[in-house]
């Protein structure tokens, strides 16, 4: 049942005066029963309202499109979850219980992507619930932790948001109002599909982020177990023949998705898919995963590995996508059919040492494959990685 709330509660939890409330009541924005009672729903309704006002629109303009038919108030809050009641806890207030200074969590709120409430603003008790056991996980980082942990929370949690709703509009809603549908067959249609979206996104969100969860925990103790035994000398005998990794990353993938948008990211993503599978398959290899502006290859053979590589980065070359790969070859962990362990690893930090257009190559895949025309960069000394590092940039692929 829908939490009710009177006109006092209504004002409290959107923190907006009785005037504007009854001015939202007049244009059918909000809608008491018969005994003056409204529903958590209109916290939605009011809110959404006021995003408007802050806009640019007046209440006068939101009336008339309303009476017009142009929008509704009406079922807007089946598009979100019931808004969580207010605690008695201000923003000032937990951050004293979580001996914090009040500005620590400020500065979460806005790496959450998030606007920074006011000190002496009601939080919801969903939200208090959140912060504490936000804190209680990443508090023994600092600031630095915490920031930094809702920074990797926020910022694709926004992306997803704003992604997925500008798609709905773009590929759901517009072409609605091209089947020559009434106005209130288009409202009723999109209201439907509306909801079903908003419920889906964080469904999938949800599930998404802990089956990933789950590999990267998986990968954290595959990895931590490979290290201890390596430093007791239990490591395993490196195969005469190791298989090869390879990441192959989009150049200035960032850059060209601000400036271009998410068309330009999704036709890049399938590019990348397309190639990918195809040049894996011709040489005995695999697509392991896409990475959003790159992707993960295993092959058992080093050099069909390298000669596919070379292979996918012509192919983008030809499809306008500039870019870049490093390849490694070592023992590697298989589990839930992907790949981890310091071959892994190393691989992707060599990677990230090419610049756009070149393939980086390790010592060892030059040891693994005759012939090969390269480049000696000396060593590099890569993050996480004890000992220096030969590197070799590919100049052609003489004889293989």
């Amino acid at each position: 049942m829908a939490r009710l709330l009177d006109l006092n509660e209504l004002a409290e939890e959107t923190s907006t005066e009785f005037g504007l409330l009854e001015c939202l009541r007049e244009i059918g924005v909000i809608a008491p029963d018969v005994d003056g009672v409204y529903t958590a729903g209109d916290v939605i309704r009011v809110d959404a309202a006021k995003s408007l006002l802050d806009s640019g629109l007046s209440v006068e303009k939101i009336g008339e499109a309303i009476d017009l038919g142009l929008f509704t108030f009406e079922y807007i809050d089946r598009f979100h979850p019931e808004p969580s009641p207010l605690s008695d806890n201000t923003l000032g207030d937990l951050a004293g219980q979580l001996s914090l200074e009040v500005q620590v969590l400020k500065s979460v709120y806005l790496a959450l992507g998030l606007a920074e409430p006011p000190e002496d603003g009601r939080l919801t008790v969903e939200t208090e619930e959140i912060l504490e056991r936000f804190v209680a996980v990443w508090g023994p980082g600092g600031e630095n932790g915490l920031v930094r942990a809702a920074r990797l929370v926020g910022e694709p949690a926004q992306r997803l948001s704003e992604g997925w709703t500008r798609l709905y509009v773009e590929k759901i809603s517009h072409p609605l109002g091209e089947q020559g549908l009434t106005t209130e067959e288009r409202i009723q249609e999109i209201v439907a599909t509306t909801e079903q979206a908003a419920l889906l996104a964080p469904m999938m969100f949800n599930w998404l982020m802990q089956t990933h969860l789950r590999h990267a925990i998986d990968r954290a103790n595959l990895e931590g177990i490979e290290e201890t035994m390596a430093e007791i000398g239990l490591s395993a005998p490196a195969p005469r023949r190791p298989p090869a990794i390879a990441f192959v990353d989009i150049s200035g993938y960032t850059q060209m998705t601000q400036a271009h948008g998410d068309t330009y990211a999704v036709r890049s993503s399938d590019l990348m898919r397309n190639h990918a599978q195809r040049v894996a398959g011709q040489h005995g290899g695999r697509l392991v995963k896409l990475l959003g502006d790159g992707a993960m290859l295993y092959f058992e053979n080093v050099s069909e590995g390298v000669s596919a590589v070379v292979e996918l980065v012509r192919a983008l070359a030809g499809d306008g996508l500039e870019a870049h790969a490093g390849i490694h070859a070592g023992p590697v962990i298989e589990h839930d059919a992907d790949f981890y362990g310091s071959t892994v690893n190393l691989t992707s930090r060599i990677a990230g040492l090419a610049g756009p257009g070149e393939i980086l190559v390790s010592g060892v895949v030059v040891n693994q494959v005759e012939d090969l025309d390269v480049e000696s960069l000396g060593s590099a000394i890569l993050k996480g990685v004890d000992a220096p590092v030969p590197t070799y940039r590919l100049l052609s692929l003489s004889g293989v």
